[in-house]
């Protein structure tokens, strides 16, 4: 599963590795958790769904410390992922750790917790990539009456996925115009001291990454990763350069993957209604608005109330 992959290598909390947060999260995405917990008061009881290496439900846990609310928080996510190492190299954070109850190989479409346990289920860009005719159900079944479910889901147009778009654009392109193809041959020819064919094939290959047009910056900063790792070979090649080409190619294909998946689950406002619609859940309100952070759309926030 590409999920557990990521996930074991990814450094911080969430899927948003880039931020400088050891949650990943963007400071408005933190407040408006903050304001929702504080708004449920005291002794309220948290599910968070499709919760990944728990960066929702360890911030969850912080806000009900930090306001001496009380409560509970329990996570739970289909990936097989090592409780060991969730971890942050925060002392607050590390401690809310320990405090949640995590549960891993748990699809939302079978969730293994009693009717009516839960005050909040709250997800962030978890929730979408499960089959809603079964997930929304099994959430309203252990929500309590008049509990309340929080969707952060990706949007279709947001700047999130606009990047995940960008990124399958650059990775394939590697493997489209056999780049990788073409630096395997290179460490070969390197190893076997054939100098001339090994200087005729680099310059073939600079040549061709020089053709690549950038679109935009998101798409910059995808190439220049990639190129970096390439670079990096090339310049100390050694017999253990083919294993690293490898792992390097098993990776690319592997964000690749991911960011198709991620992309696929960014559902128009018509697309979210039809699926909440078609789940046949007896609901009492739902709100789906845009979520917007520094004044780019992020995501779509939806709110069931059951």
């Amino acid at each position: 599963m590409h999920w557990e992959q990521y996930w074991d290598v990814t450094p911080t909390l969430s899927s948003f590795g880039d931020s400088s947060d050891a949650l990943g999260y963007p400071e408005k995405l933190l407040n408006f958790w903050e304001n929702a917990v504080k708004s449920y008061g005291s002794d309220t009881h948290y599910l968070d769904l499709g919760t990944g290496k728990g960066a929702l439900a360890v911030w969850i846990q912080v806000l009900l410390v930090r306001s001496m609310l009380g409560g509970s928080v329990k996570a739970c996510d289909l990936a097989n992922i090592d409780e060991t190492k969730i971890s942050s190299g925060v002392d607050e954070l590390d401690e809310a750790i320990k405090h949640v109850e995590f549960k891993f190989n748990t699809p939302l479409e079978r969730l293994p917790y009693p009717n009516n346990q839960f005050d909040v289920l709250a997800s962030q860009f978890g929730f979408e990539y499960s089959d809603w005719d079964k997930s929304l159900p099994e959430a309203l079944r252990v929500l309590k009456d008049n509990g309340e479910l929080i969707l952060m889901l990706h949007h279709p147009d947001s700047a999130i996925t606009k990047d995940c778009i960008g990124g399958i654009r650059v990775l394939n392109w590697f493997f489209n115009e056999n780049i990788l193809n073409d630096v395997t041959t290179l460490i070969d020819l390197k190893l076997r001291n054939e100098n001339i064919p090994f200087a005729r094939l680099n310059k073939e290959i600079i040549h061709k990454l020089q053709t690549f047009k950038v679109l935009d910056s998101a798409e910059q900063v995808w190439f220049l990763d990639v190129m970096t790792k390439l670079s990096k070979l090339i310049i100390n090649i050694n017999h253990e350069s083919t294993k690293a080409l490898k792992n390097l190619e098993e990776f690319i294909g592997k964000q690749i993957t991911r960011l198709e998946d991620q992309v696929s689950v960014a559902f128009s406002k018509e697309e979210v209604t039809n699926r909440i619609k078609k789940s046949q859940v007896t609901i009492k309100s739902v709100k789906i608005e845009d979520f917007f952070v520094d004044g780019e759309l992020f995501c779509w926030k939806v709110l069931l109330k059951k």
